[in-house]
């Protein structure tokens, strides 16, 4: 007897948010997950912050003025938005929206309460949080970098232990290990193939 032919439909695209106390690895792992996995395309997030050495305008960040800025709050342009630091950051909703809707993974690198808002936007979200195995190995690991002053660092600390306490509100939790980076990334690429096999993900024909 012929057997039917099974024809599995198209997958639906998704946002992939990773967060991460500061410190954590979290723009390095980013990078190394963009390099091996192709169906991801990174959203690059809109700041009023001036660029830092050897960043680009559309390529790290788009930069803009805070009047801009606001402009585009006022019009609903941001899926999320903060005030970090004095600085204003926020993810636009029209490249996230084409994104998903071509049925690609959408990388979001932003914080705790964007992570909530994108999770309340597209309940589909899949969120990953890294965590440093210790609070002491993150002290070290801001100290190592040496391009903060210790009160700064004090203060990030401080941020972290807030942020920590948001880690059930996520999908998935991984410790990011230094020297261990390309285990994190393969851990992450797992959790998307598994992802991508989710019945619920099937485009309806």
């Amino acid at each position: 007897m012929k057997q039917d032919t099974v024809i599995f439909p198209p997958v639906k695209g998704f946002c992939l948010v990773v967060s991460a106390p500061s410190g954590t690895g979290k723009t390095s792992i980013s990078k190394l997950l963009l390099e091996t996995e192709p169906s991801i395309t990174r959203s690059v997030s809109m700041t009023t912050r001036p660029p830092r050495s050897g960043e680009t305008n559309g390529g790290d960040y788009h930069f803009t003025t805070p009047d801009r800025f606001r402009g585009l709050i006022k019009a609903g342009e941001f899926l999320e938005w903060a005030e970090v630091h004095g600085d204003l950051y926020g993810t636009p909703r029209t490249p996230i929206e084409q994104i998903v809707g071509d049925g690609r993974i959408a990388l979001l690198v932003i914080d705790v309460k964007g992570g909530q808002s994108i999770k309340t936007i597209f309940p589909d979200a899949v969120l990953v949080f890294l965590l440093p195995p210790s609070l002491e190995n993150l002290e070290q690991r801001l100290r190592n970098r040496g391009t903060e002053a210790g009160d700064v660092i004090e203060k990030r600390l401080n941020e972290a232990l807030i942020e920590l306490q948001c880690v059930s509100q996520y999908t998935y939790g991984i410790v990011n290990e230094e020297g261990r980076q390309q285990q994190t990334v393969d851990t992450i690429r797992a959790i998307i193939a598994a992802e991508r096999c989710r019945i619920s993900r099937w485009e309806k024909k």
